[in-house]
């Protein structure tokens, strides 16, 4: 038994030296293999940072392309310059008109790094939208968290504009949606991932960014406030920024924002001189849908937690005046949520996942409503209850600021 035990002892180093070694092979292996599959190197490739679609007065599609410029070539000259350049081209398709990068800068377009893609409002209602989005997601570079938006008149010269704070305008978009939807409520975030989800829902409509901009002192300042209404590929409506935190109210996408009062709506002690700011901290809405007969009834129930940022007459000291401050938020937060789902109801567009819901819980129903369901979104029936709680008042109490402490 030792005689045995101890040659097996003596093996153990050699068995542990030899398991190292292969293990070791065994990891160097994938680095054998590494390398670049199509062995293009970095001076080979334009990196398009942004996309604008228009349609050209020949009636082809007009591309323009903002390409990232490496700053440290720039920088080595002693030069200032912009980190970016616009390139125009165009064609009868967009892979035509992408392809045509080549002629005007000698580099094939690299789309790993695409931030945003900007769609002409008048492409957009032409019902474009498929046609114009179909090669990003058959191509394996362009990422699915690229931002699409629509632009109020033409696209390409919404990249013209000069970045705030970012290198490239294309990364200012792509940023601005989303810190706008979840600061604001103004606008909502819609990368091609979202879009292509919504799109191919039951309800088949989706939400998307709706850029404008505008001149002031001679700077061009572009807005991210307001969204578009995609239905069936096909812009076919828009909606303001405060309809928009109406709709994002109801579809529970709402993080916080702003609602102000007229001082007065609250039996302040002021009647219209001036508007008190109560922010929105938290935000959650329920909604339940019951099916009657041949139609159906929604009802949503909305909760916001609350604190008084600004007050310009009201006095929340007592909770009789808390009460009426709250029941004024949630008037105006009811209001918002009723002006944006009446619009929808316009538009017979179902951007609110009613008709997604109907699906899932009523598949045998939905397949008799969903030829005629525009017209019978159209007609259903809506209430609201929303309810404010305050979580806050301030570090400066329950009064205005330049109120006496003994009033």
């Amino acid at each position: 038994m030792n005689t045995r035990l101890g040659r097996f002892n003596s093996r153990s180093p050699f068995h542990t030296l030899r398991r190292l070694l292969t293990f070791a092979l065994i990891g160097a292996l994938p680095l054998l293999a590494a390398g670049c599959g199509d062995q293009a190197e970095l001076t080979e490739r334009a990196f398009v940072m942004g996309m604008a679609f228009d349609r050209g007065e020949d009636g082809k599609l007009l591309l323009t392309l903002q390409i990232y410029k490496p700053s440290q070539s720039v920088a080595a000259k002693g030069k200032t310059g912009r980190p970016y350049i616009n390139v125009k081209t165009s064609g009868s398709t967009v892979m035509e008109a992408i392809r045509d990068l080549t002629v005007h800068i000698g580099r094939k377009a690299q789309f790993s790094h695409l931030r945003s893609i900007l769609i002409s409002e008048k492409l957009a209602r032409e019902g474009m939208m498929s046609e114009l989005l179909d090669i990003f997601y058959r191509d394996n570079e362009p990422r699915l968290t690229c931002s699409v938006i629509i632009t109020r008149g033409k696209a390409g010269p919404y990249l013209e504009v000069a970045p705030l704070i970012e290198n490239t305008v294309s990364q200012q978009y792509y940023l601005n949606e989303r810190v706008a939807a979840k600061y604001s409520g103004k606008s909502v975030h819609a990368s091609l991932l979202k879009l292509a989800i919504q799109l191919r829902s039951a309800s088949a409509s989706a939400m998307v960014p709706y850029l404008t901009q505008s001149s002031e002192s001679g700077t061009t300042k572009p807005s991210m406030a307001g969204i578009a209404i995609i239905r069936d590929g096909r812009m076919t409506d828009k909606l303001t920024g405060t309809e928009t935190e109406g709709l994002l109210m109801l579809n529970d996408v709402y993080h916080g924002g702003v609602v102000e009062i007229p001082c007065g709506s609250a039996g302040g002690d002021e009647q219209g001189k001036g508007t008190e700011s109560v922010e929105l901290l938290q935000f959650h809405t329920a909604k339940k849908i019951n099916i009657k007969g041949d139609t159906a009834d929604v009802a949503y129930r909305m909760h916001a937690d609350a604190a008084a940022l600004g007050l310009a007459c009201s006095h929340i000291t007592t909770s009789t005046h808390e009460k009426e401050l709250s029941e004024c938020v949630a008037e105006r937060i009811k209001a918002h949520a009723e002006s944006a789902f009446r619009h929808l109801q316009r538009s017979q567009a179902d951007a609110l996942g009613i008709g997604n819901a109907i699906y899932q819980r009523h598949p045998a129903l939905w397949r008799a409503w969903e030829k005629d369901w525009p017209e019978r979104f159209a007609k259903l029936n809506v209430t609201f209850e929303v309810d404010v709680l305050f979580a806050s008042h301030g570090t400066s109490g329950g009064k205005p600021f330049l109120d006496h402490p003994d009033n």
